[in-house]
This record gives structure tokens, C-alpha cells and sequence, in this order.
């Protein structure tokens, strides 16, 4: 069973195809095969009340949703995706319109709502299955939706007894907060796909460079073959002459040498260029690492918020009263203000990585300290922290936007992990070592079980205080980012209930 749908996922894919063609036609095969799925479901459940208009239109659509494993394995792959993102809400519209346009005077205006959350659904589609460069025919078929989506309450009204287009007014008050949420999650979805596809580009460009450094090692190969060989023919040609040529025996050893010179260059450049290659895949291998870790995160972040999204929206439509429906609004509220601060904190993650801040300048650690505690003042005074610092070495040369994100969140954890036993105190001290700033630290706060977390310590989104009242786990995660941007490594340590100091080694620049 896994090899025959595994067979069907992928029709229509040819190995000579880009990746990120593939990929939309395997999702467009998955998106279809699903949605068949569950309108065979629903057809089921729907028979049971004999064979209807309804019937018809879903046999049509599920029908429809198998030719496009046929379209897309014949080479018709837009023709597939257009059908597939219009298909399931154009016959939805056409079971809910037909019979009022037929009859609208037996049909009073009543907006269904089961049929807005299949058109939210739907609405998706396009944005999954077409690629960035795909533009012309993701804009056709969104825009095909939307106008599903928005002029379906108009045309509601009109064919039923009110007979009559809604005021601009009356259009807002049903279907504002549906319009919001549909360009809401669409957003978020372009997003989602916008950071993906970028990272798909990247990992690309770094497969190709890896072939072509492939190539490369193998011309290399090829040439030192043959220089291998000319080398034994002329060993061989120089013993079969070894008797004729005694008197230039000197001669012969020297040029042996450099022959045997030339021979071990040659073996280094392969071994160099080996090594090379050994560390460009590793280096592939790091990053597909952290491209699957950051899409893990994104999408499961994401995910909360915007099934909290949809919930709301759904509680909204079934409010009775003004005050329930205020309510939700503000639940909806707070849940779009989460969606933006995770995606404020993948922005913040992305730039890191892009080196966005990487102007090295001269950075006083006491006028930064100072900086610091101005912003956290309000938190200082209300928990009567005392914070101690002694810079034997003061100024260093590096990323100032750095040194202080690193010295904010390392105060601000310490102050929110703080003991509740004893009054918080917070020591910070630089040194020079070895070619090293070392830049260090140490609270007396709650400290951390590193038998427990020491490997979930500078990880995304990780917590390991749950009784301390926010946090997201953000801030190791960034402070080790910046760390390594620098060349420099960070060191713990930590003893549970007793306290936690923090060891940040940053390079000397001149």
C-alpha cells in the first residue's frame, strides 16, 4: 500500500525535472489524492438521504481530483494545479447558488456557516502548490478564489428574497472579520513559503557547488592517472635503457628526484583538495541540519496560532450576542499579536544569519553595561537587584549590535530566573586570555540541571524553568548565534538552586 501511493505522489515527476518543480507537483498529487479522500466521505455520508444535486456536483469533483494524477503525468502540470485550486470551492458555491438561482424567491438570506471555512481552506492552495517564479499563475488563481470568497455573500443576498445587492455597510458587518482572517492566513502561508523557498535556493546553490568541486576532483584524478602513467613509462622506458646509460647515471637520479617530487605535490594538491571537500560536506550537511530544524520550528510555531486563528473565527460566526463576539475579536486580537512576534523573532534569526550587523568598531563594555541598565531599570528597582562589574580589560574591538544583545539577554535571564530565597546579584567581569576577551557573566539565581538540559541548552524555543513567568526561549539560542558570528565559543556552568555563570570567549581584533 505505501508503494502504490508512494507510485501516485509521485506522477508527473521526471528525474531530469528542478527540485522545486517536483516538489509542487508532488504536493499538488498529495493535495488532490486528500481532498478525493474526503469528498468521497462526505459523498457517503450523503447518500444516505437518496441521490441529490449535491451528489452529483461531489461525484464530479472527486472524479475531477483524479484526472489530475492524469494531467500532471501526461505534462499538463498548470492546467492540474488551476483545476486543483478552483475546483473544490467552485463546486461548493455551485451546490449552495444552483438551486437559488433557479428559484431564489423559496430562499431567504441566511449565510451557512459551513461553507466559509472550506472556502478559508481552499484558499490555501494556490500559495502551496505554485513556486515564487510561478507569479503569473498563483496571482490567476488566488485572485480567482478571493473573488469566490468575497462576492459570495453578495450574490447570497441577491438570489433570495431580498433580492437586493448589500450596502457597503451591510457587506462589512457580515464579512470583515472573514476577510481578515483569509488575507491573514494567506499571509502567513506566503510567508512561510517565501523563507522556505529561500532556503530551498540556498541549499541548491550549495548542492551545485558541491558538483562542480566534484567535477573538479575528478578532472584532478584523471590528470594525475595519467601523469601516474607517463610515470611508470618512463621507469620502465629508463630500465630497459639502464645498460646504455651508466655514464649518465647522475643525471638519471636527478631526474628521478623531480619526477618523485612532482609525484608528491601532486599528491598533496588531491589530498588538499580532498579535504576540501570533506568540509564542504560537512558544511551541507550542517546546514541541512539547521534548514530542517528552522522549518520544524516555523511550522510549529506557526501552526498554533493559526488553528487558534480559525477556532476564534468560527466561535465568532456562532456569537449570539455583541459581547461574545467583542470577546472573540480581542481572543483573535491576542492571537495574531503571537503569530507576529514569532515571525518577528525568525526575522531576527534571519538576520543574524544573513550577518545584517557585522560592522566591527571599538565597544566600551562599561557605556554598554550602563545602556542596559538603563533599559532595565523598572526590573532592577522592583526586584532590588544588585549588579557588580570589573572590566580588567574595558574596550574590545568587535560588533557592538552584538556584545549588547549578548550582555541584555544574559542580564535580563538572570533577573527573571532569579532565586526567590535571597536578593538577586548579578557579577560581571571581563579578563584577557590567551588572544581572548573573555567576557563572564554570574548570577545566584535558580541555576540549571545540565545533567538534564545540557544539550537543549542554546536550542530554539527551549525553557527549562516553567515556574518563571515569561520567556520563550529565544534568548541563549540568540546569544549563541551572535557568539559564533564573532569566531568566538561560549562555556556554562551551573549548579541547581545555586546559580549560573556564563563564559563568553570573543577573539582580539586589531
Amino acid at each position: 500500500m505505501a508503494k502504490i501511493l508512494e507510485k501516485a505522489l509521485h506522477t508527473g515527476v521526471k528525474p531530469e525535472m528542478p527540485r522545486i518543480q517536483s516538489r509542487g507537483i508532488i504536493l499538488s498529487n498529495a493535495v488532490a489524492l486528500i481532498a478525493a479522500f474526503l469528498s468521497t466521505v462526505y459523498l457517503v455520508y450523503s447518500l444516505r438521504n437518496g441521490w441529490s444535486f449535491a451528489d452529483r456536483v461531489t461525484t464530479f469533483v472527486i472524479l475531477s481530483l483524479c484526472c489530475i494524477l492524469l494531467l500532471n503525468k501526461f505534462g499538463h502540470i498548470n492546467t492540474s494545479r488551476s483545476l486543483l485550486s478552483i475546483i473544490i470551492p467552485a463546486a461548493a458555491i455551485t451546490i449552495m447558488m444552483l438551486p437559488r438561482i433557479q428559484n431564489p424567491e423559496k430562499f431567504i438570506y441566511l449565510r451557512t456557516p459551513g461553507i466559509f471555512p472550506l472556502l478559508l481552506a481552499t484558499g490555501i492552495i494556490p500559495s502551496l502548490i505554485f513556486s515564487r517564479k510561478e507569479r503569473n499563475l498563483l496571482l490567476i488563481c488566488q485572485s480567482t478564489h478571493l473573488l469566490m470568497f468575497a462576492g459570495y455573500d453578495v450574490v447570497l443576498r441577491w438570489f433570495s428574497t431580498q433580492a437586493a445587492l448589500p450596502t457597503l455597510t451591510q457587506y462589512l458587518e457580515s464579512n470583515l472579520v472573514t476577510m481578515l482572517s483569509y488575507f491573514l492566513l494567506i499571509g502567513c502561508i506566503l510567508s512561510l513559503k517565501n523563507i522556505i523557498d529561500d532556503f530551498d535556493q540556498k541549499n541548491s546553490e550549495l548542492i551545485s557547488h558541491l558538483g562542480r568541486q566534484n567535477v573538479e576532483l575528478e578532472t584532478s584524478n584523471r590528470v594525475l592517472s595519467d601523469l601516474n602513467k607517463d610515470i611508470e613509462a618512463q621507469n620502465e622506458e629508463i630500465q630497459a635503457q639502464s645498460e646504455e646509460l651508466r655514464q649518465s647515471q647522475d643525471s638519471l637520479v636527478v631526474a628521478n628526484a623531480e619526477i618523485e617530487r612532482q609525484k608528491i605535490a601532486l599528491e598533496k594538491s588531491l589530498d588538499e583538495k580532498s579535504r576540501d571537500l570533506l568540509m564542504t560536506n560537512q558544511q551541507l550537511v550542517s546546514q541541512n541540519n539547521e534548514l530542517q530544524q528552522f522549518s520544524y520550528t516555523v511550522s510549529h510555531n506557526l501552526r498554533g496560532p493559526v488553528a487558534s486563528i480559525l477556532g476564534l473565527i468560527n466561535l465568532h460566526r456562532l456569537s449570539l450576542s455583541e459581547e461574545e463576539k467583542e470577546q472573540t475579536v480581542r481572543l483573535l486580537e491576542t492571537s495574531a499579536l503571537s503569530l507576529e512576534s514569532i515571525i518577528y523573532d525568525l526575522s531576527r534569526i534571519i538576520d543574524i544569519r544573513h550577518d545584517k550587523f557585522s560592522l566591527y568598531e571599538s565597544v566600551v563594555l562599561e557605556q554598554e553595561l550602563l545602556l542596559i541598565k538603563q533599559s532595565l531599570m523598572t526590573f532592577i528597582d522592583k526586584n532590588k537587584v544588585t549588579i557588580e562589574e570589573k572590566f580588567a580589560h574595558a574596550e574590545l574591538f568587535s560588533v557592538k549590535a552584538y556584545i549588547n544583545s549578548i550582555l541584555y539577554n544574559l542580564v535580563s535571564n538572570a533577573i527573571q530566573y532569579r532565586s526567590p530565597d535571597r536578593e538577586p546579584l548579578i557579577q560581571i567581569t571581563s579578563t584577557l586570555t590567551d588572544g581572548h576577551v573573555v567576557l563572564k557573566v554570574k548570577d545566584n539565581g535558580l541555576g540549571i540541571d545540565l545533567t538534564r538540559f545540557r544539550g537543549d541548552l542554546f536550542k530554539l524555543y527551549k525553557r527549562f524553568h516553567t515556574s518563571a513567568p515569561g520567556g520563550k526561549g529565544l534568548g541563549l539560542y540568540l546569544v549563541k548565534q551572535q557568539v559564533e558570528k564573532m569566531n568566538g565559543r561560549i562555556e556554562v556552568e551551573s549548579t541547581l538552586h545555586a546559580g549560573t555563570t556564563f563564559s563568553i570567549f570573543i577573539p582580539v581584533k586589531d
